[in-house]
């Protein structure tokens, strides 16, 4: 019983994963369950702070609580420990801020902030969830599978005012492991810099730590 509860509730917890937010009466079409049953795990999630309610809409999305399991698994990640003294050669060498973020499911998560010194600041993506295709990271991570090399993707948000140009980093397999990425307001980086300034000591970058995750390959 108390397993199947669990098995429940972590299907709740990746529906709204993926949907963003739902209500008690869709989660219980989802998963075919009734909805006093639904409402029972809901509960105990939001007590957890694991999910939490929109109170404008009355659906549930995902809390702070499951964010902050999120981040302290991602802190553990091994590679980050070799990547960060060089991102922080780059953030110091371009000062704007750089990401590095890795793919789930259709989701891109940035999980790794080097910010920018400068007093224009843009809202921190770090620890934060976004639809792949609608960044310069997730897509450069879902090409660089078909794909070989340092690929680019640069992405210019008008409504924002925000550019970010992104290429990968490869483990020991050769295999893309994570994108590393510069955002920034536009007034500061325009495409034109991005591509003729950034985007040449970003791949440098990309590069250096790669070597050091796969020294069995050559970048020659």
């Amino acid at each position: 019983m108390a397993t199947q509860a669990l098995e429940d509730a972590l299907n709740i917890i990746e529906l709204l994963r993926k949907n963003y937010s739902m209500g008690v009466s869709e989660l219980s079409k989802e998963l075919k369950l009734n909805k006093n049953k639904v409402f029972r795990i809901i509960a105990t999630l939001e007590l957890k702070g694991l999910v939490e309610l929109e109170k404008e809409t009355g659906k549930y999305k995902l809390g702070m609580n499951l964010i902050k399991l999120e981040h302290a698994y991602i802190k553990s990640l091994d590679f980050l420990n070799i990547a960060r003294p060089i991102i922080r050669n780059l953030r110091q060498e371009i000062d704007e801020t750089v990401y590095m973020a890795i793919l789930h499911k259709k989701d891109v998560i940035y999980i790794y902030e080097e910010p920018t010194r400068k007093s224009v600041i843009i809202n921190s993506r770090l620890a934060k969830r976004y639809k792949a295709d609608k960044t310069a990271a997730g897509r450069v991570l879902k090409i660089s599978k078909k794909e070989v090399g340092f690929i680019v993707e640069l992405d210019i948000n008008q409504e924002d005012e925000i550019i970010e140009i992104a290429t990968i980093v490869r483990d020991e397999f050769y295999y893309p492991i994570a994108a590393l990425s510069v955002v920034a307001p536009i007034q500061r980086v325009s495409r034109e810099k991005a591509e003729k300034e950034v985007k040449e000591k970003l791949i440098s970058t990309a590069e250096e730590i790669t070597e050091f995750l796969a020294p069995a390959f050559s970048l020659d």
